[in-house]
């Protein structure tokens, strides 16, 4: 029971964006300095949770699942109120971006990635409009038909290669998700008799929405779409950022079977809590429909030498992150109960 009420600590950076938006001031410094700061900082030295204790009860955890969706909603109703009402200003609106767009990729994508795991078409359905508040149109279809199929392997975009520095990887990723997701809803669109880059492709049909979401902001002010915009664009940095770590230079050949040893995991306890066990991802790999709070901790998995938030600033110096990750990987290689 204790480790579903943990999971509360995911509304912190909400809470958090929510003040600093409809405040101002020195009040949208708070998420920023709680996850680039605090929780950077902080994650280094926490002990790891590694016990795999669960509870069959799903009520809480659904709960907090379906939380997140009205709450992502008032956080980036909250932003654009804020700038409407001229309450979000100077460098205090870039702040409030930051703050925004952490939160988006924290808990908009982390959620939506849980719900389109789940059987239930509701589940997967608030999963796409999470996606779709975060402007992305390739998320669903790549991880599920590409991602989880070809983890580790050359067809995989999101795996990131030995020695491949994140901004190569960003770059890589994104484009190489968005053209296999467009071309496999294509594909699907003419198996079934349709144009294939008409409105019955998911990819297509979902960009045209995400144009038209901002073509309404801009209606009302050209300033509330470029926010919306910036806040998207941080949150799916932040989206493969987390793809970079979760799996940087693990691999595996095509006709190698999917192992505890192609994901990254950390047990420290904001990288656990706060992203729904996001950071338990060899599990995650081995068994995709199994729900957030019933995922365990792998020994057979290398561990990354600290939280997911402490990874970030590491990450945007690669040679700070070789030198921190590659003895590491070397030495998980050389563990002979791997």
């Amino acid at each position: 029971m204790l480790r579903n009420i943990r999971y509360v600590v995911s509304f912190i950076p909400p809470l958090f964006v929510v003040t600093g938006n409809l405040s101002g001031g020195y009040y949208t410094l708070l998420n920023p300095v709680f996850v680039l700061g605090f929780l950077a900082f902080i994650e280094w030295f926490l002990p790891d949770h590694t016990r795999n204790d669960d509870t069959a009860s799903p009520t809480l955890p659904d709960f907090w699942l379906a939380l997140a969706i009205p709450v992502q909603l008032v956080t980036l109703g909250s932003l654009l109120y804020g700038i409407a009402g001229g309450i979000l200003t100077g460098p205090w609106l870039y702040m409030a971006l930051l703050g925004t767009g952490l939160n988006s990729g924290a808990l908009a994508i982390v959620t939506a990635h849980e719900m389109i795991h789940r059987p239930a078409k509701t589940w997967v359905w608030f999963g796409n409009m999470q996606l779709f508040s975060v402007l992305n149109a390739y998320f669903y279809v790549d991880h599920l038909r590409v991602h989880h199929r070809y983890i580790g392997t050359e067809q995989d975009h999101v795996s990131a290669r030995y020695g491949e520095h994140f901004y190569h990887f960003l770059a890589r990723s994104i484009y190489g998700q968005f053209r296999e997701a467009l071309q496999i809803e294509a594909r699907a669109a003419l198996k079934k008799g349709r144009a294939a880059y008409g409105f019955s492709n998911f990819v297509v049909r979902n960009t045209l929405g995400h144009l038209f979401l901002l073509s309404i902001l801009s209606a009302v002010h050209p300033v509330l779409m470029l926010a919306y915009l910036f806040q998207a664009v941080i949150a799916n940095v932040l989206l493969e950022y987390t793809n970079y770590i979760e799996h940087y230079g693990l691999s595996r050949t095509d006709k190698e079977r999917v192992h505890a040893g192609l994901s990254w995991q950390s047990d420290r306890f904001f990288s656990r809590f706060l992203l729904y066990d996001l950071s338990r991802h060899a599990d995650h790999h081995l068994y995709g429909g199994r729900p957030y709070h019933l995922l365990k901790h792998h020994d057979t998995s290398p561990a990354l030498p600290g939280g997911y938030a402490s990874m970030i600033f590491p990450v945007l110096i690669p040679p700070l992150w070789f030198a921190l990750v590659h003895p590491r990987l070397k030495k998980w290689q050389n563990t002979p109960a791997t």
